[in-house]
């Protein structure tokens, strides 16, 4: 089955963090299921192996060489908007909220905690669904409902109005790792359709890539590249809450999408990687500069 290298070595990176840190920054059981050995170790080797284009610098042999790589190139991104989400996750349990929409889910799997909870939607394209159906029925996880969706294509709500998703029900939708590979208009576009049916309340949780750059996100941009996952947008605050403003709906009220959260990497840090980094105190990490997290509420 076709596989999206990019979802698979953000699994990977969730899975060396589990199985080689005594303190989680999220704590995903179930990334060492997902993952087979054999990608395990076939990515764990190209990654070492390309240290120089990394760290030039670097000196150590290829098992430290793969720790400095996943610990400050691929794992604080991942980790950092893994945390960030179950936490909104959670405050919309406790709203009674009983659906998960998980678009661009790839390998994510923190979302099965929640399969007996709430009604669990993953929603990739068609290859990637496919691969991961496959992956779950393996590890006998079951109770999602899986749904091949292009939201680059004009149509794609029809599918999801078509599934068991309720638009009179609370619902949360996740968008982590999306905004950088949808055009702005294709961002907006999307908004602004599930906007209109989304129960006021609701909630949606995304991170995007900001004009500030910084070095680990010009090495992911380039990274995605090789892996034919070009980044095509990057948001200012305000471009962004612009975006937002122009998801208006006209219903008997005007609603919009309103921003309730917004963090950069400088919180995040503090937020999620303050206990990690006490118990690593020689050897700390931090979210990349140059993506912020934002949630959404209709």
């Amino acid at each position: 089955m076709e596989q999206n290298m990019t979802a698979l070595v953000s699994l990977f990176a969730r899975a060396y963090h589990q199985k080689n840190k005594d303190i989680k920054i999220f704590d995903d059981l179930l990334s060492t299921k997902l993952i087979t050995e054999k990608e395990y170790e076939m990515i764990g080797l190209n990654m070492s192996q390309g240290i120089s284009f990394f760290n030039p610098t670097f000196k150590g042999s290829k098992e430290e060489a793969l720790k400095w790589i996943v610990d400050h190139q691929l794992s604080p991104s991942v980790l950092v908007r893994s945390a960030f989400c179950k936490e909104a996750i959670e405050e919309m349990k406790e709203k009674g909220c009983q659906q998960y929409l998980d678009f661009a889910s790839g390998y994510d799997s923190f979302a099965y905690y929640y399969q007996n909870q709430m009604h669990v939607f993953e929603i990739d394209k068609k290859e990637v669904i496919e691969d991961k159906r496959q992956r779950c029925k393996d590890v006998d996880i079951e109770n999602i409902q899986f749904l091949s969706i292009d939201l680059s294509q004009d149509n794609w709500i029809n599918t999801l109005l078509q599934s068991d998703y309720q638009e009179d029900q609370l619902s949360i939708s996740s968008m982590l790792g999306l905004s950088y590979y949808l055009t702005k208009d294709e961002f907006k576009k999307m908004l602004k359709q599930l906007s209109k049916y989304l129960l006021k309340g609701s909630h949606l949780v995304f991170d995007y890539p900001s004009i500030q750059e910084s070095k680990e996100t010009k090495i992911n941009e380039m990274l995605a590249k090789e892996a034919d996952e070009s980044m095509k947008a990057k948001y200012s605050f305000a471009e962004l809450k612009e975006i937002l403003n122009q998801c208006h709906l006209y219903t008997l009220y005007i609603c919009h999408l309103t921003i309730i959260q917004h963090e950069n990497h400088q919180t995040v840090t503090e937020k999620y990687i303050s206990n990690y980094n006490v118990y690593y105190k020689d050897d700390s990490i931090k979210a990349p500069e140059g993506v912020c997290y934002c949630v959404v509420e209709k």
